[in-house]
Parts: structure tokens; sequence; C-alpha cells
């Protein structure tokens, strides 16, 4: 009983902290839906529609599919990329080292353990927020299998939790605000460019291939397309997308704690 009822205290704090940041954020709603949702609609538009009329039809692992079928699933990738990252990195940032939030909460019964967990919940939550956008229309236009789509969404979760846990490790070790643009252009923007979101990665030459497949935002490019546009299922995107989320969630984790408690 004793283990219940602490389980029990701990998800409340978690969800307190939850709550609190969706309260603001629904504050802000309209704010808060451009900036989520606009991006990703404008990399739709320009690369699905524009390039997409231009390009026609790709042949990728024995499967034909449109080059917008291709960049939906791709932007459907990028879209968890950013929003967890972006808002866990310099979200996070903002509000342990400007506004002292981390801090105020943890002063109250709510332990830091929670914040941080609610923290990474939230980040989470706004990316897959986002990535239910581009699901819904991909599904409306036919470029998703609906129930692929369907299965997809609690993945985009998972997927944005190890992306957000990336961006609070980097706040973590962040002395500035400045500092996050370093990981930013040598860690997430090659993972944009290189791990096939416009294009696939066998057209790249075999190094760059083996790089790509380090990089955790591969195995998220493999798995949603699988669900979404029926290509075959690659066991080693598991493997890796799984190291990479124990990996950076217990280092961010651990980071921020030391960070916190001096």
């Amino acid at each position: 009983m004793r283990m219940i009822k602490q389980a029990l205290d701990f998800s409340w704090g978690i969800r307190c902290v939850w709550l609190r940041y969706f309260d603001v954020f629904r504050k802000g709603l309209v704010y808060g839906l451009v900036t989520t949702l606009t991006e990703p609609l404008l990399y739709l538009l320009s690369f699905g529609i524009g390039m997409g009329s231009l390009i026609g039809n790709l042949h990728v692992h024995g499967i034909t599919v449109t080059y917008r079928q291709f960049v939906f699933a791709g932007i459907l990738a990028q879209t968890v990329l950013f929003q967890g990252f972006f808002e866990a990195a310099y979200g996070s940032f903002i509000r342990m080292y400007y506004q002292k939030i981390f801090q105020s909460i943890s002063t109250t019964p709510i332990t830091l353990s929670e914040v941080l967990w609610g923290e990474l919940l939230w980040d989470a939550s706004k990316g897959s927020f986002a990535a239910a956008g581009v699901l819904l229309i991909g599904s409306i236009t036919g470029d998703f299998s609906p129930w692929g789509a369907l299965l997809c969404l609690p993945l985009c979760f998972v997927f944005a939790f190890l992306f957000a846990a990336m961006g609070l490790w980097v706040a973590s070790i962040s002395q500035t605000i400045e500092q996050i643009s370093y990981p930013q252009y040598l860690v997430v923007f090659p993972m944009f460019l290189f791990c096939g979101v416009f294009y696939p990665i066998d057209q790249l030459p075999h190094a760059l291939q083996v790089f790509a497949w380090v990089l955790p935002l591969t195995s998220v490019l493999s798995l949603a397309r699988t669900l979404t546009l029926g290509f075959p299922f690659e066991p080693q995107s598991v493997v890796i997308f799984t190291a990479w989320l124990i990996v950076l969630v217990m280092a961010s984790r651990r980071s921020m704690v030391r960070r916190l408690v001096k």
C-alpha cells in the first residue's frame, strides 16, 4: 500500500506540473497554435506540393510513392524533432534560468524529479500535438494510411519525448541561452538535412549513410514511414531509437539535477 501511495503521489506531482504548462499554453492558445503548426504546414506546402509536382514518383524499398507522400512522412518526423527539441531546450532554459520556475515549484510539495518528468512530458505533448496536425492532413489528402496514421500518433509522443530529452540535456549544460545554438547547428540541423526527410538516404555515399543511421531521426523516419506509407520494417531502427531514448532521458535528468542542486 505504501508503494502504491508513493506512486500516486508521484504521478499527482507530475500531473500538476503538466497542467501548469498546459494552462499557460491555453491562455495564449492562438499564439501557441500558430507557432506550433505554421512551420510544418509551410514545409508541407513548399516541398510536398511545390517540389512534389516537379519530382513525381519515387521508388524506395521496392515501393512506389509520390514525392509528396514521402515528404509528408519526413515532415512528420521533422515536426517532432523541432517541436520536442526547441520547446525543451529554449523553453526549459528560460523556465530554469530566467523565470526560476523549476526552483519555485520544487519548494512546494512537488519534488524536482516530478518537475523534470512533467517538463519532459509537456515538451513531448507539444511535439505530438503538432505531429497530430500533420497526420490529420496526410490522412485527409490520402497520402497516409488512416489506420497507419492512427497507430503512429502514440509513437509520435515517444519520438517527441526523445528529442525533448535531448533538448533538456542541452539546456542543462548551456551556461547562456546563446550556447544552445551550438547543438542546434551541429546536431539538430544535420539530422534535418541528412537523415532522409527530403530524400532516401541510400542516395548518400556509404559513409554518410552510416552517419545518418547513427543519428536518432533516421530511426524515427523509418518507423514513421513503415506505419504511414507501408515501407518495410527495419529492425535496427527500434534498437537505435531505444538506445538513444534511454541514454538521453537518463543524461538529461541527471545533468539537470546537478545543475539545479548545488
